[in-house]
């Protein structure tokens, strides 16, 4: 009951665009089931926040990371790439309520990377311009959030891996090749991990960087970190997956 009333008191002081106290509490009753992972519930209460008017970038930043943990639960790629969409649509409508709400911004980069592998090759590469430039604006507006960090690590670790055929796409969306390397993913990685040092995917993802890099013995020490910690989201199964396969590697 505390959490509710924080949250009423929130959009009182912030001046969030919350229809109604109504609207504010079923927000808040979806972020309680959003702590404790059940996305579903989460979402249902979200959309019917919704329908009672609540436009603004909190709600429907939410709604769209909750359609983006979704994909998690489906095995049908049809409905992963529905459910994606569905996501960016929500980002953008959030941005569009308020461009400068971080979360909404980073809440685009994520739902781009996500859709990724479901789009043809330039269509992947203009993707990756658009996870550049809104994880940009997000960690400008909030630079302590530390996964707008991990997306640009992400953002340069794939581009560092590309081939060949891929690199003459990718100069024609961008005009020429942007600077990015494993060196400066690992930068950022770190930056995420100084910052949440308690989250799964920082640890992996900096270790997998380490890794190709050629830097073993640190690749090995990031991920080990990451499976002796406790799973505390969505994607934390399957990081963990990725730090055993990187570990097997070498």
């Amino acid at each position: 009951m505390l959490g509710r009333a924080l949250v009423v008191a929130v959009v009182l002081v912030s001046g969030a665009a919350w229809a109604s106290p109504q609207a504010a509490d079923l927000v808040a009753q979806g972020d309680a089931f959003d702590s404790k992972l059940e996305n579903q519930r989460a979402l249902e209460l979200y959309l019917r926040a919704e329908k009672l008017g609540a436009a603004d970038a909190e709600t429907l930043y939410r709604i769209a990371r909750q359609y983006a943990l979704s994909m998690n639960d489906e095995l049908s790629r049809d409905r992963q790439r529905e459910l994606g969409e569905k996501a960016l649509a929500y980002a953008k409508r959030a941005i569009a309520a308020n461009p400068d709400h971080a979360k909404s911004q980073l809440s685009a980069a994520i739902c781009y990377g996500r859709l990724v592998s479901f789009v043809p090759s330039r269509t992947r590469v203009e993707y990756s311009r658009l996870i550049k430039e809104h994880a940009e604006k997000a960690l400008a507006l909030d630079p302590s959030d530390s996964y707008a960090w991990h997306v640009l690590g992400a953002w340069n670790y794939e581009l560092a891996q590309m081939g060949t055929l891929t690199r003459a796409v990718v100069k024609v969306v961008y005009g020429g090749m942007p600077a990015a390397s494993n060196e400066e993913a690992a930068r950022l990685y770190r930056k995420a991990v100084e910052l949440a040092p308690q989250r799964v995917s920082h640890h992996v993802e900096l270790g997998r960087t380490y890794a190709a890099l050629g830097r073993n013995a640190e690749a090995r020490e990031q991920l080990e970190k990451a499976l002796a910690l406790p799973d505390r989201e969505k994607d934390d199964p399957e990081s963990k997956r990725r730090a055993r396969q990187a570990l097997a590697t070498f």
